[in-house]
């Protein structure tokens, strides 16, 4: 698993906190364009914020037309909604579903899994996986083991 590190307060670049995720040359070669998955990831954590505060922070870019802190709208909302909906959870899915798939390719028992999966029941994590192994993958799968972005 990589390293995780925070920067925090007046060290980090807007003074609050940075956080860094090491992978190794062979993890960023075979993960490939960390990009889209980090935007969606900071946008999960935008929305949690506003979520927890009610409060839009003001931009930190003062070479563009900065806003101050604002009130949550509608379209705040909507937005944290597709960030969240649209782009983290289906490449989240995709790596869940094709590290079940994997699991179970390499003899990993329905105990292991439902541990895993944090049900008490076997016969849960047997239902999911099977369940899963019944259909093919989807595209966020394909992605997770591909790196072949999906054509949405």
């Amino acid at each position: 698993m990589s390293n995780i590190s925070f920067r925090e307060d007046a060290a980090a670049t807007n003074g609050g906190v940075d956080i860094t995720i090491s992978l190794t040359a062979e993890e960023a070669a075979a993960v490939g364009d960390l990009g889209p998955l980090a935007d969606a990831f900071g946008g999960a954590l935008w929305a949690l914020a506003i979520l927890r505060t009610g409060v839009v922070p003001a931009d930190q870019d003062e070479e563009t037309d900065a806003r101050p802190a604002r009130p949550a709208t509608a379209e705040t909302w909507a937005t944290a909604i597709h960030d969240v909906e649209q782009r983290l959870l289906p490449r989240l899915e995709g790596i869940r579903d094709a590290a079940i798939r994997a699991h179970a390719t390499s003899g990993g028992s329905y105990g292991q899994l439902a541990r895993a999966l944090g049900v008490t029941s076997r016969s849960t994590a047997q239902y999911r996986r099977d369940t899963l192994q019944d259909t093919a993958p989807s595209d966020w799968e394909i992605w997770a083991t591909t790196g072949t972005h999906p054509q949405h």
